[in-house]
């Protein structure tokens, strides 16, 4: 992969593909970040090199420790268009990707404010809006994340 190349990137789509809102099963005064509110947030790619298309996947969800079920959640599909995709990101022998972790980074940070903005709009009114989405490191996301994404023709 090329190093410092200027990548072209277009936003094509946003799209939410769910969205669920549950009763809050404690009393929303009990509820705080880190101590019994959970966050998780996962991502998955699907990347086509011919046609310079990135769809990535982010899904979040609300889960308060103590109980089975989560309280919210979304998933979002974010096309990126990306015509000089190859630069970035190349196809194994095996189908494996290696993508360079600075252009996912970039790719994260839009997908996670957008989802952010979505999430925000959606429990609007709701005592979960009081817990937005909040300011996360793509990089460090980007850095932990262990999973390859698959290729489609």
């Amino acid at each position: 992969m090329e190093e410092n190349k200027d990548i072209q990137i277009s936003l094509r789509e946003i799209n939410e593909i769910s969205f669920y809102l549950n009763p809050i099963p404690i009393p929303i005064e009990q509820i705080e970040f880190a101590k019994n509110l959970h966050l998780e947030i996962g991502f998955r790619f699907d990347v086509n090199l011919e046609k310079g298309f990135f769809k990535f996947y982010t899904l979040v969800e609300y889960k308060i420790l103590e109980f089975k079920d989560s309280i919210a959640g979304i998933e979002t599909e974010i096309v990126f268009e990306i015509p000089n995709l190859s630069s970035v990101v190349k196809k194994e022998d095996d189908n494996q990707l290696q993508i360079e972790n600075n252009f996912l980074s970039t790719l994260a940070g839009v997908c996670i404010g957008t989802t952010r903005g979505l999430l925000a709009s959606n429990t609007k009114g709701s005592p979960i809006a009081k817990f937005p989405l909040p300011i996360l490191n793509p990089t460090e996301i980007i850095e932990n994340m262990n999973k390859q994404p698959e290729v489609s023709k």
